[in-house]
C-alpha cells in the first residue's frame, strides 16, 4: 500500500485545556428510563480514567478520559477539531508542565454546548500538574491521508504515526483493519446526519442493557478501534446498506436516550474495501505505547 504521507501538510495548532461543561441547562438530565442524573464527565481534566480503561462503570455520562482541549473562538475550535488527527503529538506551552508532551487519542462533540474538542492523553505524573487554561500546541499531521490504490476509501482523523503502528494488511482488494468489535448500524444514534465526518464523534447508543451485552459494548475501552456495518461517513454520517465505518472510542457510555460512547471516524467505505479483523489489542493506547502499566 502506498500512502500519500509525503504530500500531507504538517502544521502547528494551538489549543487550551477547557473547563468541564454541564450537558443539561439544569444540574441533571433525564436518563432513557426516566431517572435524573448529574452528567459529570464532559471536558476538563480527568485524573483517574485514561485511554485503555473501560468505558462503563464510572459515575459519569459521555466521559472524556484524559484532557479536553479546544478554543473559545468558533473558527479556531473547528480547526483544532478537524485538523488534529488521532495519534498526533502535543506539547505544553504554559504552566508547570511546559515542554511536556502528550498524544491526541480522540475527538468528541457536546451537542448541547455546541463545543467540539479533542482528547489528549498525558502520563499520570504530568497530568497532576496541568490546570484549566494551560495552552498547548498540536503537531497536526494526517488530514487528507489516502492510499493510492484505494481512492474510493475515505480516511479521516488518522495520523501517519497511528496507521503505521496498526500494521494494516491487504487481502485481495480489501484492507484488513484490526478492531475489537463489529457492530450493527442500528446501534448508531446522535451524530447521524452530521455533515462533517472529520469533526467530533458519532454516538453508539448504550441505552439498551440487552443490546450492550449482546454486542459486547460492556467490554469497550477508551481508544478501542471499532467497526460498524451498514452505515457511511464518507461525506456525513448516514445509513448505507453495505457500507462500513471504523472509528476510535473517544468518550464514554451514556444513560441518555440516543446517546452513548462516541466513535471518531477513521475509515469509511461504500465499496466493501475494508475487512474488519477481531483483535483484542486493537486500541490506540496499545499501538502508541501509552499504557505501559497494562497487560494487553
Amino acid at each position: 500500500m502506498n500512502f500519500n504521507t509525503d504530500k500531507l501538510v504538517k502544521m502547528k495548532l494551538r489549543g487550551e485545556i477547557i473547563h468541564p461543561e454541564l450537558w443539561a441547562e439544569r444540574s441533571f438530565a433525564v436518563t432513557w428510563d426516566g431517572k435524573p442524573k448529574v452528567t459529570i464527565g464532559i471536558g476538563g481534566i480527568v485524573y483517574n480514567v485514561r485511554v485503555g480503561d473501560n468505558i462503563f462503570g464510572w459515575v459519569s455520562d459521555q466521559l472524556n478520559a484524559g484532557v479536553a482541549v479546544s478554543d473559545s473562538d468558533a473558527s479556531r475550535q473547528a480547526a483544532i477539531n478537524v485538523y488534529s488527527c488521532i495519534g498526533n503529538s502535543v506539547k505544553m506551552l504554559t504552566g508547570d508542565c511546559k515542554g511536556v508532551k502528550g498524544t491526541v487519542v480522540g475527538k468528541t462533540h457536546n451537542q448541547m454546548a455546541r463545543n467540539n474538542r479533542i482528547i489528549v492523553d498525558f502520563q499520570p505524573d504530568d497530568l497532576k500538574k496541568l490546570t484549566i487554561g494551560d495552552r498547548m500546541e498540536i503537531e497536526a499531521w494526517g488530514s487528507g491521508l489516502a492510499i493510492d490504490e484505494y481512492n474510493d476509501l475515505r480516511i479521516m482523523s488518522l495520523s501517519p504515526q497511528l496507521v503505521e503502528a496498526m500494521k494494516l494488511k491487504e487481502n485481495g482488494k480489501k484492507i484488513q483493519v484490526p478492531v475489537t468489535n463489529v457492530l450493527p448500524g442500528n446501534l448508531m444514534g446522535v451524530g447521524v446526519g452530521s455533515g462533517a465526518s472529520e469533526a467530533g464523534s458519532w454516538n453508539i447508543q448504550s441505552c439498551s442493557p440487552k443490546l450492550n451485552k449482546k454486542y459486547g459494548l460492556e467490554s469497550l475501552r477508551f481508544g478501542d478501534i471499532v467497526a460498524v456495518k451498514n452505515v457511511s461517513s464518507d461525506y456525513g454520517n448516514s445509513v448505507y446498506q453495505g457500507g462500513l465505518i471504523v472509528g476510535v472510542i473517544s468518550h464514554g457510555a451514556s444513560d441518555l436516550g440516543g446517546h452513548g460512547p462516541g466513535l471518531a471516524i477513521i475509515f469509511s467505505t461504500k465499496k466493501n474495501r475494508i475487512e474488519p479483523v477481531i483483535e483484542d489489542k486493537a486500541n490506540v493506547a496499545y499501538y502508541l505505547g501509552l499504557r505501559k502499566d497494562k497487560k494487553w
